[in-house]
């Protein structure tokens, strides 16, 4: 065997070791379930629940997000291709491949931002 084979399986088989060893001393050494009358109540900051869980959430902020990390992705990805293409010298086929990426990029932000109208609740 390669001994980069057998590098990764005797790492596996320890941390496979490891998980079943903390599996078994959890339960071997670990404290007994108890019952409390706690369990049953509100443990957040003292407060008992009133009204629905179900509230309006404004989606319209992660949309944006999105749209400024596919735009940010968008922009260093060009950056990377025009340095990659910095000095070569093959006429219209890079600048083609860019823009018919920005073109697919730009309708998707477009899509992004149309459908958004419809998220608001």
């Amino acid at each position: 065997m390669d001994a980069g084979v057998t590098t990764f399986l005797v790492f596996a088989a320890i941390a496979a070791a490891f998980a079943v060893g903390s599996l078994v001393a959890n339960r071997s050494l670990g404290a007994k379930p108890r019952q409390s009358y706690l369990q049953g109540t509100t443990y957040e900051c003292g407060e008992e629940a009133e009204g629905e869980a179900q509230i309006d959430f404004p989606t319209q902020h992660y949309t944006f997000a999105i749209v400024f990390v596919a735009v940010d992705v968008l922009g260093f990805l060009l950056a990377l291709w025009g340095l990659t293409f910095r000095g070569v010298n093959s006429g219209w086929y890079p600048v083609f491949i860019a823009a018919a990426f920005t073109a697919l990029a730009v309708t998707g932000i477009y899509y992004a931002l149309s459908g958004e109208k419809r998220w608001v609740v």
